[in-house]
């Protein structure tokens, strides 16, 4: 059946996107809700309505609410995936994290008392939105080739997804040889069964090790006592908030000393206190950190308000330090002197990050308003208008900076990105080249121009500059924020670069 175009009222569209923020955390930019408007127009058909009120009256007020909302959900959030994906993370699970858990708790078994020993040692592991299944299958068969007597242990892998159709797909285990891409033939020799026309099946034991169930991030209590919990491209869809409070009730899910996967794109810059951050063999990983909490200081926890002023706070400082430090670097500018000016560029970033684009622009209008010559904020306006879509006005902007000093790289890197959010790849390869010839060190300009090389299929110039970034990337302390990367450190940025160069080689891409 072919859906309708329809006309979607914005005051409607918006409390429609409103509702599913609300319940789910998931995010839609104000001009790019494509997505969303194309999931509710195919529900809207296939329930029969014409006119979004009559289906948003019904997606909250019917007896079938519930059921339509998940629905609606269903078509939002099931996105492809595929048998180890970011090899790298299951390489860490598998050679580093799972013998290191092993050890330990085989010990603890020994020191036990003789009654005691009946209890057999447990490992639970949490793949939290699971969508279709392949990841949790793929922790299944490494745990399988890790601990050869699963008799002796007792094994507890969930998977929770908030898509009942992707939860479906999962549990029945058949997969397409898309999946199946970067599965070696010693695991599917192993793992699975050839079904004719392409289509491969799980095999019975490693099914039986998963256990599937529905389970909506947004809700108040999570399970707890996990060794393992991967969360992986997830939350970014999920405002700054959401993101801090799922990530904060993971670390109470978490056993003390416990270890959290999430997606290369993805990072917990802004929970240093309770996470700390690991590498092995290129890939990032993160462990519990902090003191290893009584019962009712757990408890406490639980009823703690998160502080988010405060963490943005920090957050905004290190990114603004960031960047000042490039243009010091740069000599363009002189670095602020004034504390209220520091102080009033801290509150703009703050206020992009929690999304509030007209104080954003206000603050960014009053800091160029004190200090015509200061070029921080009038990029910083630009990238607010970005945000919102005004890309045209961005580009004005931008145009400022550029009267004030035609040499200012970071004016030129953020030209070369107005251009990539409408696929002009020609327009933004030559401002993005023209940041690097004013700077040949400014990173974050090297990982945007090979994505536009990937874009325009010139995939060995991508190699070339995701090399360059990984090259600049080593010169930087790990978890030091990358200027004009959104707030990313290096290590989370130099994974984001090998899972590039990797799927490159295999024609991902």
């Amino acid at each position: 059946m072919t859906a309708k175009k329809v006309q979607f009222p914005e005051e409607l569209m918006t409390r429609v996107k409103s509702l599913i923020t609300d319940r789910t955390g998931l995010y839609f930019k104000d001009h790019n809700l494509s997505d969303l408007q194309s999931s509710v127009t195919e529900r809207m058909s296939l329930r029969g309505f014409d006119a979004l009120p009559s289906y948003f009256s019904f997606l909250t007020t019917s007896e079938n609410r519930e059921e339509e909302f998940r629905e609606l959900l269903n078509l939002l959030t099931v996105k492809h995936t595929y048998f180890f994906r970011n090899e790298t993370q299951f390489q860490a699970l598998k050679e580093k994290i799972l013998p290191e858990i092993i050890s330990k708790k085989t010990e603890n078994q020994k020191t036990k008392t003789k009654d005691e020993n009946i209890l057999k040692p447990f490992l639970r592991i949490w793949s939290a939105g699971c969508s279709t299944g392949e990841e949790p299958y793929t922790i299944a068969m490494i745990v399988r080739d890790v601990i050869p007597d699963l008799e002796n242990w007792n094994i507890q892998i969930l998977a929770t997804d908030a898509s009942e159709a992707a939860l479906s797909h999962a549990r029945k285990g058949v997969y397409s040889e898309n999946s199946m891409k970067h599965v070696d033939a010693e695991y599917i020799q192993k793992y699975f069964v050839k079904e004719g026309r392409g289509q491969y099946a799980v095999c019975e034991e490693i099914k039986n090790m998963v256990t599937f169930g529905f389970f909506n991030l947004m809700d108040e209590d999570y399970p707890e006592g996990f060794d393992v919990i991967f969360c992986r491209n997830v939350v970014i869809y999920f405002e700054f908030e959401t993101t801090l409070r799922v990530m904060n009730k993971f670390y109470l899910s978490l056993i003390n000393d416990g270890y959290l996967f999430i997606g290369y794109s993805e990072t917990l810059q802004f929970m240093q206190d309770k996470f700390k951050m690991l590498v092995f063999n290129e890939s990032i990983y993160y462990q519990k950190a902090g003191i290893h909490a009584r019962e009712e200081e757990k408890e406490a926890a639980r009823r703690e308000e998160i502080d988010i002023d405060s963490v943005l706070e920090n957050i905004s400082r290190q990114e603004l330090q960031a960047e000042l430090t490039q243009l010091t670097q740069e000599e363009v500018i002189q670095p602020l002197t004034k504390k209220e000016n520091e102080a009033l560029l801290v509150e703009i970033v703050k206020c992009i990050h929690l999304k509030d684009y007209d104080n954003a622009l206000r603050f960014a209008d009053e800091a160029i308003r004190r200090e015509s010559w200061n070029l921080e904020p009038h990029c910083l306006a630009a990238e607010i208008m970005l945000n919102q879509g005004r890309i045209n006005e961005a580009r004005e902007r931008l145009a400022s900076a550029l009267r004030v000093n035609s040499f200012f790289a970071p004016a030129h890197f953020l030209l070369g990105f107005t251009f990539m959010q409408e696929d002009k790849f020609e327009d933004a390869k030559d401002n993005l080249k023209k940041a690097i010839y004013l700077d040949k060190d400014f990173l974050i300009a090297h990982f945007y121009l090979a994505n536009v090389f990937r874009s325009m299929g010139k995939l060995s110039e991508s190699i070339r500059e995701y090399r360059n970034a990984i090259k600049l990337l080593s010169r930087h302390d790990k978890s030091s924020i990358i200027p004009y990367s959104g707030g990313f450190n290096a290590a989370t940025l130099m994974s984001v670069c090998h899972d590039n160069l990797e799927r490159l080689k295999v024609g991902e891409w």
